[in-house]
Order: C-alpha cells, then structure tokens, then sequence
C-alpha cells in the first residue's frame, strides 16, 4: 500500500525541494493554521475576481494560482502537509512545541543555506560553503526533529497522522536532503560533479543512501553510454575514422568523466568497462587508419596515446601497446625504405626508383606499405621527392622488451630488404617469364623486354631506363576459371581487346604503340575437367609500332582501372584479329560497309549493338558468286546465330569487296544486334 509520507518527500526530492514547498510558495510558516491559510486563500480568490492587485508578503512566488494551490495542499491531507513543514520556516515561536529556540533557528539556517545552495549551484555558481553550511545545519537539526513533528502531529489533531508518520519523515529525510546534490551532479556542469558528490555524502546519514541514489541517477548515463558505444563500434570499418573520433571526443568521453566523478572507476565495474571499451574504439580507430595507409600524420599515435590513458584492464593495455610499437616500427621501416629509394634516384636516375616502387608495389603488402609507396611515385612523378620525411613529433615510451624490440626490427628489416631486392632484381638483365599458371608468378607488370623472339617461358629483362624492346603491362583474365576453352580465335580476341583497353587505360598512344597478347593453348586450359592450375589470362606486351626500341619505361605511376573503348576491326582478314563476339560496339554503324576500325566497348557500358558471331560463308578459292547471292548467304547465316529478340533488330555485314580479292582468304560475315529503334543501351541484348 503506498505511504503518502514517502511518495510526498519523494515527489519534493530534488533541486525543486524547496521551490515546491507549499509554505515557501504562500509565505506561510509552518505553523500556519487553518483560518489563517482560508484566509490568504480568499483575499486570493477575491482579487482574482476583480482583478485588484494584491500584497503577496513573504510568499516566493507571484503566480496567485500556484499560491492557491499551495494553500489547498496545507488545507488538504495533513500527512502532506506535515512533510512540507519540515522545509519550511519555523520561525522563533516555541511557545507551544517547548523547542529550545536554538533548534528552530538552526532549522531555519539549514533549509536557507540548503535552498541557497541549490539555487546558487544552478545559477551556475561555487557555492561550497553554502553546501558546507547546509549540511553542518542539517545534522545539528535531525537530532531534534522527532520531538517537533510529534508536537506537530497533536496539534494537526487529524487521525491520519500518528507517531508512525514521524517515523517515515525520519527514515526518508536523509535521502531527500541528499538528492538535490545528487540530481545537479548528474546534469549540472561536468566540472561540478564530484564535489556535489562528496557534499552529498556529508549531509546527516547519507551513508545509508548515498551510493544506491547516485548509482540510480547514473543508470541513464550509462546505458546511453553502452548504447552510443556499440553504434560506434559498428561503424567502424565502415565510415571514415576522423568524424568517428570527433564523436567519440566530444560525446563520449565527456559522459565518461561525468561517470568517473559519480562512481570512479576504482569503485564500479560499470565505469571500469566503459573505460576499456571506449580505449578499445579509439584502438580501433587508430588500426583503422593504419589499415588504410594514412597513419602517417600522427593521428593514429595520438589515438592509440588517449587509448593508453583510459585503459584500465592489463589484456587490453597490452594490445594497445602492441598497435602504438607496430605503428612506430612501421614508420622507422619506411623512413628507412625511404632513404634507400633515393639512394636509387640519386645513383640511377628518377625511373629506376619509379620501377622499383612499381615493382615493389605489386607484391602483397599492408595498405600503409601501398600508401607510402603511392606517396613516393607522386613526388617523384611531381618533381618534389626527398627522402628526408620528418615524421610528427614522437612522446618518448617506455622501453620495450629487448625480446620484442628485435623481432619487430627483424619484421621492419624483411620488409625493406625485400622491397630493395626487387629493385636489385629489376636492375639486371635476367630470364623470366610470363605464361606460368599463377599470374602472381610471372614477372610483374612494369617489367621491360630486350627481345622478342624468344618463348613466353624464357624471355630476358632489361634496364628500362636503357633501350629496350618492349614492356609488361599487365595480365588480363580471359574467361573464368575453370571455363571451356573458348576457341583460338575469340581467346585472341578476348586478349587483343583487354589488353588494348589496358593500353588505353594507361594512356599509351595507339598511335606510337601496339599491344601483342599471349596466352596458353587450349591443352592448358584450365576447364575444370583436367589437371591445369592455369588461370586462364593473357599477358599484354607493349612495344612500338614501328619496331624501334622503347628509350624509358612506359607505364603511369597509377594505372587506371575504368572500362575505355578500343579501336577494333570487325572485317580484319582473320577473324581472330577481329573484336571478339560478345562485345559491343560504341556507335552507331550506317549502311552495310564498314571503313576501319570501331570503337569497341564493354556491354555494362552504353553501346549501340553488340556483336553475336562472325559466320563463315565460303572457304579460300571461292570466287565472287554477285551481291544478291552474297547478301542473302549472309543475313541467313546472321539469322541461324541470333535468337528472336523483341525489341531488337539484325546489323548484317556481308564480306568485303576486298577480301575477295585474296583468293586465300575465307569469306565471312559480321551479325550484330542493336535496338530496332537505334537508341543506345547498356548491358547485353536479352
């Protein structure tokens, strides 16, 4: 059943204490009768119905409204009442309690310094001596409660209220006084939290409530804490880290000191956890970034650094320690590779060090490894390399353990003397080879050529910065893998086309160079039914048309990946030199001639149509049988190859008049697809 003395000093608990108090708000103290209080509520009542002006005396409040209402609550339930007494103004009468005068005026003294603490407190002020006051006064009052609130109970003469009531007031009285402090420590400013958490401890029997009342009052803290939390920790990965940090910085850290003022950390599990939890995200933030290859500029280090100084549990100290070690060591590493890649420019010249970083970049490496390495190509492509690279300033450490000292140099020494053997590697003229069945294999794109006549499995490398034949730029997959062999011709196709792409892709001009493709043949075909590991690709090989050497290395420092239209034939005298069957052509062909190449193109780009096969019509030797003969042949053989397509209509390209004049070559036509009303599409006809 509920006990209307404990649910009124809860209701009043709070920073509105006395605020709320129905004696403070009327003016009355607290011994008020109930004529006088009938009183003050009809002179009330009367001006409010002539709209007069009224002296409202020692009331705090001017609202006449909120005076009738307190006075209705003094005229109401007396065990209501009597807890609004006890914050209220006794005045000096003892005449009729037998108080000593001296308790009445400390009483007085406790709930003013008390109500100006508060108020001070959130008028956003310091007031420490007035909590000190307040809770001095307090506990010099408590003692001599009982015996005022007895006389209090007789006199109020109303059989709800009785010793018991006295009891309750006693019980409850210390978490009221303390709940006030409690509540501003919570919501006031963070800097105030815990010394309003050791003034409420040092109101009169606080240690009874005092930890449960702040435990209570921070259980929203934090659970919106672990809440944000896990939605950061979520998104980590996933989101750029700096706005992720900001967050955490400006939102989250603070709650945690608010949380460490009210139940440090030493003290609560709960605030212990969210320590090592929040360090954890800044950890992983900091990873993030290293993973990323951008912890170059000190953020990462100042993350893992704020990590350190939160962190709590000895694992998770441990794993932090081990990031901030592997950050610094990666950066001596490259600060080291660094120096040894000028070394190259200085003594070889700006593309040996480019060929080298190339190189070294298409090994398996860390992100943060690529990153530098990108860094380094756009400096020396800017003219603006040097190996000096000051890093941020670094906070001195703690040692670490000779044990893991050598075996992360020994890592950070692997890694640079790999990446400077591939440079010693590419400077000599040596065998390698570009057909092997993993890609990873071969020798990497960058690699330059000095002679073409020999097998795929025994070429020899050269100096690109000295006269060379031709240059690796990369290696394209044909068809998947396992996939059927798709025949000589569309395989040399399928190479000529991604190969040429690439070549455009890198910017080579079609004018000066030409690609050459190699691939294996189909007994090497990976198809899923035989033994080969063979991964099904092409090598292209770029070199100049007119057959001179190459005088330096050709390829970009950053190769571009976006699909690019190559410039094919569709009537080449073999139909192997042809774009292949599947891919599409760019724009709109006119009439039944075709002059030159075409722009061919990918089929998940905009295209016009797209061509579905290269049917032969006559054998070598065949002489002219006339244009109606031919036309027909053709759209008949077009008409066998391609399915009813609604929507759709039928390109036929008949053999060209000068391909019968090579009674060695065979005669075939060109089918192609595009929408029967000309328009452009992506993706294939279907």
């Amino acid at each position: 059943m509920a006990d209307p003395i404990v649910d009124e000093l809860r209701r009043l608990a709070g920073p509105d204490l006395y605020r709320r108090n129905a004696f403070r708000i009327s003016g009355l103290l607290a011994d008020a009768n109930a004529r006088t209080t009938r009183q003050v509520a009809q002179r009330l009542r009367a001006a409010l119905e002539v709209g007069a002006d009224i002296d409202l005396g020692a009331a705090t409040s001017r609202d006449p409204h909120e005076i009738q209402a307190a006075c209705d609550l003094i005229l109401g339930d007396p065990r209501r009442r009597l807890v609004h007494e006890v914050f209220a103004p006794w005045g000096d009468d003892v005449s009729g309690c037998g108080c000593h005068p001296k308790v009445h005026e400390d009483h007085d003294a406790a709930v003013a310094a008390h109500n100006d603490s508060i108020d001070r407190e959130q008028s956003r002020g310091t007031p420490d001596a007035e909590w000190s006051r307040a809770s001095q006064s307090w506990s010099r009052v408590v003692g001599a409660l009982t015996n005022h609130l007895e006389y209090r109970v007789r006199e109020l003469d109303d059989r709800q209220l009785d010793d018991s009531a006295v009891a309750g007031i006693e019980r409850e009285l210390p978490r009221t006084l303390v709940q006030p402090a409690v509540d501003l420590a919570v919501a006031g400013p963070l800097g105030r939290a815990g010394m309003l958490v050791k003034t409420a401890r040092r109101f009169p029997k606080a240690e009874t409530v005092h930890r449960s009342l702040i435990e209570a009052a921070a259980a929203p803290l934090y659970e919106d804490l672990e809440e944000r939390r896990t939605q950061v920790a979520r998104r980590i990965g996933e989101e750029p880290v700096d706005p992720i940090v900001a967050e955490i910085e400006r939102d989250l850290l603070p709650h945690l000191q608010r949380l460490d003022a009210l139940l440090p950390p030493e003290q609560n599990h709960r605030t212990s956890a969210l320590h090592d939890q929040l360090a954890i995200l800044l950890n992983n933030c900091a990873v993030d970034l290293m993973n990323r290859g951008t912890a170059a500029d000190g953020r990462a280090e100042r993350w893992l650094d704020r990590a350190t100084k939160l962190v709590i549990d000895q694992r998770d100290r441990d794993l932090i320690d081990e990031n901030r070690e592997a950050l610094l060591e990666n950066q001596r590493a490259m600060r080291e590779f660094r120096e040894q890649v000028d070394y190259l420019f200085r003594m070889r010249g700006k593309y040996a060090a480019q060929r080298l970083l190339r190189q070294a970049r298409a090994q398996p490496s860390s992100p943060s490894v690529r990153a530098e390495i990108d860094q380094m190509l756009a400096e020396l492509a800017a003219g603006t390399f040097n190996s000096v690279h000051s890093p941020p300033p670094q906070v001195k450490r703690p040692p670490v353990s000779p044990k893991r000292r050598r075996r992360r140099r020994l890592v950070a020494w692997l890694l640079v003397l790999a990446l400077i053997g591939l440079g010693v590697w590419h400077w000599w003229p040596r065998k390698l080879n570009i057909s092997s069945d993993k890609i990873s294999d071969n020798a990497p794109a960058g690699t330059c050529l000095d002679q073409t006549d020999s097998s795929p499995t025994d070429l020899r490398g050269a100096d690109c910065d000295s006269p060379h034949w031709g240059e690796i730029i990369g290696y394209v997959a044909i068809t998947k893998v396992p996939a059927t062999y798709p025949g000589d011709d569309q395989a040399n196709a399928l190479g000529q086309f991604l190969c040429g792409e690439k070549m455009v892709q890198q910017r080579l001009n079609a004018d000066v160079y030409d690609v050459t493709t190699l691939h294996a043949p189909a007994q090497r075909w990976n198809n899923g039914k035989n033994s080969s590991k063979y991964e099904n690709y092409a090598a292209c090989v770029v070199h100049r048309h007119d057959g001179l050497d190459l005088e330096s290395g050709v390829t970009p420092i950053a190769e571009l990946k976006d699909p690019k239209p190559v410039a094919m034939d569709l009537q080449a005298t073999k139909v192997a030199d042809n774009a292949p069957v599947g891919s599409c052509v760019q724009g709109r062909v006119d009439g039944e001639a075709l002059a030159g190449k075409v722009k061919i193109v990918r089929c998940s780009e905009w295209h016009w149509g797209q061509i579905f096969g290269y049917p032969t019509l006559y054998e070598a030797g065949q002489s002219f049988p006339g244009d109606s003969e031919v036309n027909a042949v053709s759209r008949n053989a077009c008409a066998a190859r391609i399915p009813s397509l609604p929507g759709f209509a039928t390109w036929v390209g008949p053999p060209s008049y000068p391909s019968w004049e090579d009674p060695n070559q065979v005669k075939y036509a060109v089918c192609l697809v595009h929408r029967a009303d000309n328009k452009p599409f992506k993706g294939a006809a279907e």
